[in-house]
């Protein structure tokens, strides 16, 4: 039960990051993306099918001059533990090219996953570290972690140039692929916003998972709604 509660936990991470990651890395991200530029930070809910609360993930971004920062924390309260979360990502200014990436795990009390990788982006190499254990990967250009790719693809549909697949680096490199389902309005803050339905499928424990997205159609492009399976449930996520 503990090993499934840990795959869980891992898997509610990795979706909250894959929440509209799709695009070509090569191409480079807007320079007039609003988070880019002014930075943000998004507050979601995590709710059990139904309706009770799960817990709270927060992501957030903070550009300066040559690099932008970003860091994701995951929180949920199931009994007897209460599990964290926490991912940060550092890209290069132009371009939104990954220089280093962290995960961490833990239920307050154990460290449950601990990872680093550093990127070489001119020697084309990422350098992982994990259990105090370095390897070391080929890696495209202008390579981007599951963070920074979040960001890149919001960027990029801003623009109007979405794409239905893309790859992205996490200790190897996998491919997101993403279909259109329609637009749909969504209840947030009080008021109906339009969205566009996304279904997004990537690999997982040797298996494929899908999850649903709806984003906003206005120039921020909010992740608004996320629909995740878990091996405990279907859990929604929803942006204060």
């Amino acid at each position: 039960m503990k090993q499934s509660r840990k795959v869980w936990m891992v898997t509610v991470g990795w979706v909250i990051l894959l929440g509209a990651s799709s695009g070509d890395p090569v191409a480079r991200a807007a320079p007039s993306f609003s988070p880019l530029t002014s930075g943000e930070r998004l507050t979601y809910r995590l709710l059990w099918p139904s309706g009770l609360n799960l817990g709270e993930a927060i992501l957030e971004a903070s550009p300066s001059a040559t690099e932008t920062h970003f860091q994701m924390t995951v929180e949920i309260s199931l009994p007897q533990y209460v599990l964290r979360h926490s991912s940060s990502s550092v890209a290069a200014g132009e371009g939104l090219c990954s220089l280093q990436f962290r995960e961490d795990v833990d239920d307050g009390t154990k460290k449950w996953w601990e990872e680093t990788i550093e990127f070489d982006q001119v020697a084309h190499e990422a350098h992982r570290t994990r259990n105090g254990q370095t390897t070391t990967d080929s890696i495209p250009e202008c390579a981007q972690d599951p963070i920074t790719f979040l960001y890149y693809f919001r960027s990029r549909l801003a623009e109007g140039k979405p794409s239905d697949s893309g790859t992205l680096y996490r200790g190897g490199s996998f491919t997101v692929r993403v279909r259109a389902a329609g637009s749909e309005t969504v209840p947030f803050r009080g008021q109906q916003r339009p969205t566009e339905k996304f279904v997004v499928t990537y690999p997982s424990q040797n298996q494929e998972m899908t999850f649903e997205l709806w984003l906003s159609t206005d120039a921020e492009r909010l992740p608004l709604r996320m629909r995740v399976p878990s091996p405990l449930a279907v859990f929604t996520a929803e942006l204060q």
